[in-house]
């Protein structure tokens, strides 16, 4: 699957993200290495952000629940309404989130209204690893 495939994916998912505070809607599209697509949205609660959850959050928990555990790449799209954001990246948490699950991972946005690749390392300069302590 291409990257604007994986993209169209998000597009069309981003609708039914429920963006109760914010109105900013967000879908995401992960492949996973059995090219499977697991799709995702953000759903916002009143006592955000601590119920609510990110649409790549969402899409990861929506593959594990599957057995997926192996990811090649993750699409994003989001923006308030129908509106596409060119500037839309994925937040702190979420990166950290990937950062543990799948460090290898390549997440496709739009940068300028081009769709871009780029690792994790090009969203966090100084990661937190945790050593494993078993």
């Amino acid at each position: 699957m291409n990257n604007e495939e994986l993209i169209e994916m998000a597009k069309k998912v981003k609708v039914n993200a429920f963006a109760y505070q914010t109105g900013y809607k967000v879908g995401a599209a992960v492949l996973s290495e059995n090219n499977k697509i697991y799709l995702g949205v953000n759903v916002e609660e009143k006592c955000l952000p601590n119920l609510s959850i990110c649409a790549e959050r969402n899409a990861f928990q929506n593959a594990f629940t599957y057995g997926e555990r192996n990811f090649l790449k993750i699409a994003l799209v989001g923006g308030m309404g129908d509106k596409i954001d060119e500037t839309l990246t994925p937040c702190g948490i979420c990166l950290q989130y990937m950062l543990d699950l799948c460090p290898n991972i390549k997440i496709v946005v739009y940068i300028n209204g081009i769709i871009e690749e780029k690792s994790l390392q090009d969203f966090i300069s100084v990661p937190f690893i945790l050593n494993d302590k078993k």
